[in-house]
């Protein structure tokens, strides 16, 4: 963290709060920092899934103190997790039960193995979806079991799909979620990982020879090996999302390392030169020991080679880490067109945006369709894209997310987030189908859409 960097006083309290090294006096200073926080700042300077953190966190200190009304906030937040978890959990049991049944292995992934195995109480880890990984070949076969437990895909998602798949890396899986129409969990299905093929050199076979079991509750299920979560957890969270994740992905590396006493730095520090990921990792556990305390050896960077430019992609990361807030940002479409270099690149994003029909939508009859089938999916079309984006531009514009200073706001941090990925990318080679920088947007937009 440059030692520039100024925060005020609600932020040095969240950093505090997580394990900041940099803080001075760490949770020392939190009494302090209590009696000049304002409330409404705090909530507003921390995104949503780490108040159930904050809340456990800052409850020692609360007693005998005046409880502000936002104090409800946070304790609320930790209360719903604990539901929203126990209905994932439940949904987890279904689905693996029923994989199983039909000789289907699958391993957990990411947030519901965090928040059971690695967090002190799994109402601190609050989750999405649930992520799966499958082995390779057998994802249609899985879709094909979810639908029988009454999961599909979101109306107008598949359409989303068949207008941008063709700018995912060649090799490259996009897995959008599959949702339950009773309990509303979603679901996705994965054969690769962030740090397997085709984005790094590490065979997904390799992974599964690996898995071990974790009890997750009252549930044991088989999930990736430490050191192979360790690796999947960093890299998703600094290359797949360029840190726009804010802090909860580094205070998950954080819990996962003190979840495990024994940890080959050595060893992954080489893994890590191998399969052509150094730099994203060094990024990635950098940020997790300097903004939560993670127990990062120094010897882990001393065995890298320093990337290059450091405190030009430290600024980057940081700027994106701060950045994630409750919400007030733009939606999505404005920004990334603003943050675009060129006008040929805005015109095709615009243009892939109001493409409307697709041949493979009409049919049969799709060489020569006639006027009503194209009116009618032109239609149908229209009605999705209205039900799915109007409510979110409107919600925007109450939050203040359609403000001009909001919209230049993301636009610029989109921009930085496409430099810092096209910085990391060229520092040495790149594996032979890892996408370029010319498809750092669409990545970036099916990461919004999700």
């Amino acid at each position: 963290m440059k030692p520039e960097t100024k925060f005020i006083v609600e932020q040095e309290l969240l950093l505090a709060a997580l394990g900041c090294p940099t803080m001075a006096g760490g949770a020392a200073t939190l009494p302090a920092l209590l009696e000049q926080v304002n409330w409404q700042k705090l909530l507003a300077a921390t995104s949503r899934d780490l108040y159930p953190y904050l809340c456990f966190s800052l409850e020692p200190y609360m007693e005998g103190r005046e409880v502000p009304p936002e104090w409800e906030a946070l304790h609320t937040a930790r209360r719903l997790t604990v539901v929203d978890n126990l209905r994932l959990r439940h949904e987890l049991t279904r689905i693996t039960a029923a994989l199983t049944e039909a000789g289907i292995p699958a391993l957990a992934l990411k947030g519901i193995v965090l928040a059971y195995a690695a967090y002190k109480d799994a109402s601190l880890r609050p989750m999405m979806d649930l992520d799966l990984l499958v082995p390779p070949g057998e994802r249609e076969n899985a879709i094909g079991v979810l639908r029988k437990l009454e999961f599909g895909y979101q109306q107008g998602l598949p359409i989303f799909i068949r207008d941008h798949i063709w700018r995912l890396a060649p090799g490259q899986e996009f897995a959008p979620p599959l949702q339950s129409s009773k309990s509303r969990v979603q679901v996705e299905i994965h054969t690769q990982l962030d740090c397997s093929e085709p984005l790094f050199g590490a065979p997904v076979l390799e992974f599964w020879s690996r898995s071990t079991t974790a009890a997750l509750g009252g549930l044991c299920a088989q999930t990736l090996c430490p050191e192979d979560n360790l690796f999947h957890i960093c890299l998703h969270q600094a290359r797949a999302h360029r840190f726009e994740k804010g802090l909860l992905p580094l205070l998950d590396i954080k819990v996962l390392l003190a979840s495990n006493e024994h940890w080959d730095w050595e060893g992954i520090a080489a893994r890590s030169l191998r399969q052509g990921c150094a730099t994203w990792m060094y990024l990635g556990l950098d940020a997790a020991r300097r903004f939560t305390g993670a127990a990062v050896p120094p010897a882990f960077f001393d065995a890298l080679p320093e990337p290059e430019d450091l405190p030009n992609l430290r600024f980057l990361a940081e700027e994106q880490i701060l950045s994630a807030r409750s919400g007030g940002m733009a939606p999505p479409l404005i920004p990334l067109l603003l943050a675009e270099g060129s006008w040929q690149r805005r015109a095709q994003m615009v243009f892939a945006r109001t493409k409307l029909v697709r041949k493979e939508e009409l049919g049969p009859q799709g060489n020569s369709p006639g006027l009503l089938p194209l009116a009618q999916v032109f239609f149908r079309r229209l009605l999705v894209t209205i039900r799915s984006r109007i409510p979110k531009y409107i919600r925007a514009w109450r939050s203040g997310g359609l403000r001009v200073g909001a919209i230049l706001k993301s636009a610029r941090l989109f921009r930085h987030s496409n430099t810092l990925f096209a910085l990391v990318e060229q520092q040495g080679k790149l594996p032979e189908n890892s996408p370029r920088t010319d498809q750092v947007e669409f990545e970036k937009e099916s990461r919004l859409e999700r």
